[in-house]
């Protein structure tokens, strides 16, 4: 295999993995317990390395290329198309607003580095940069993915920096190993992580470089799982650094707890980069469900660009405010429903597949059966989270 073209496929999926939920993890650490973010991490792992895989099988023996709803509706029928349209809408609608409100966090400790005091209301901000994306979106910028994936390697880059920094002020007890802060706690990571390291957007894009740069299809398995392991690795660095360092006091957005203990210059740095990278998140996100709503569903610019536009601060307007808890809704309800579809339409693609695809994933009736409960008990559990 190339391993510059190998990595650069791989690299597809590492940056778009990484991107707004991984600044909510230390959170989660402190107030779920190691033990039991660390369970539902590898839990989570696993059921999103099938997911990926399964979706590459569907793009490898599908000749035409669509987004996750075109291919719901090129395999299954036109109801089930239409559930995708409400899942896809509800999915990138509120992943917009997980961005937005976390984007507003990092302006608001890049403000208060200059200034005392809260100087501008949260909800003002997020107005603002609503407005602000929503512009860069109607002006069809074409080279999103590629700021999007220099952003992940400068992300990257500062995860391990704040690690190194961070080390020496590092102390095991405040770690919170087990207990947690509420009787549904123990439910809360399942979601968040499910949100974080889902990378279903990327794969069929990943795909298209393998067949662009003419690597061989037989290591598309290997690039899906290397792709979703790398942030699993970056996520277990910056959850145990931030968790442990900032102990009871780890905000929300990761950055702010860690003010009174690293340099100033590098708090900055960091609400910076966390604010690029959760921007550019959400422009990425709107051009793909722009497009599907074009390619997919064959709209008409106007709406799609206005449906989203429009769908994160509407939504806003709900008055959903526990970042958390929206996250791990998002997760684990509309990403648990996201991998039923896949799940039934690879069962379609096999019987009626057109390619040939290098990796074949095992997918009996029995496996069928348990993975979809799974998924769905675990998105009902997340409805009461809302709650």
């Amino acid at each position: 295999m190339n391993k510059l073209a190998g990595a650069e496929a791989i690299a597809v999926l590492v940056g778009t993995i990484i991107g707004a939920g991984v600044f909510t993890l230390p959170y989660v650490m402190t107030n779920s317990g190691v033990l039991i973010t660390i369970g539902w991490l590898v839990v989570v792992c696993f059921l999103i390395i099938f997911l990926h895989l399964c979706f590459g099988e569907i793009v490898l023996r599908t000749k035409k290329s669509f987004c996750l709803p075109g291919y719901i509706g090129h395999y299954l029928n036109s109801p089930a198309k239409k559930f995708a349209l409400l899942i896809t809408f509800l999915t990138f609608g509120f992943s917009l607003l997980v961005c937005l409100q976390l984007g507003a966090k990092f302006i608001g400790v890049i403000l208060s580095t200059f200034f005392s005091g809260n100087v501008f209301p949260e909800g003002l901000i997020i107005l603002f940069l609503w407005l602000c994306l929503s512009a860069i979106i109607l002006s069809g910028s074409k080279n999103l993915s590629k700021i999007n994936f220099y952003l992940s390697l400068i992300l990257l880059g500062l995860f391990f920096l704040i690690a190194m920094l961070a080390q020496p002020y590092f102390r095991i007890e405040n770690l919170n190993f087990l207990s947690f802060n509420n009787q549904w706690g123990w439910l809360i990571p399942y979601g968040v992580f499910f949100f974080a390291l889902n990378g279903m957007v990327a794969v069929p894009e990943a795909i298209r470089v393998v067949k662009r740069k003419q690597i061989n299809k037989n290591q598309v398995k290997k690039i899906l799982i290397l792709g979703t392991l790398i942030p699993v690795f970056c996520y277990l660095v910056f959850m145990f650094t931030v968790a442990g360092v900032s102990g009871i006091n780890t905000s929300m957005e990761a950055i702010e707890g860690l003010r009174n203990i690293l340099r100033e210059e590098i708090i900055l740095l960091g609400a910076g980069i966390g604010f690029l990278a959760v921007t550019t998140t959400y422009l990425i996100f709107g051009s793909y469900i722009k497009n599907s709503f074009i390619n997919d569903f064959c709209w008409s610019s106007f709406i799609s660009h206005f449906l989203v536009i429009m769908g994160p601060i509407v939504i806003y307007f709900w008055h959903l405010d526990d970042l958390i808890r929206l996250i791990s809704f998002l997760g684990g309800m509309l990403g648990g429903f996201e991998g039923v579809m896949i799940l039934l339409v690879l069962k379609k693609a096999k019987e009626q597949s057109e390619l040939e695809p290098p990796y074949k994933m095992p997918l009996n009736k029995y496996l069928l059966a348990i993975l979809i409960m799974a998924f769905i008990i675990g998105a009902l559990c997340q409805t009461i989270l809302v709650y």
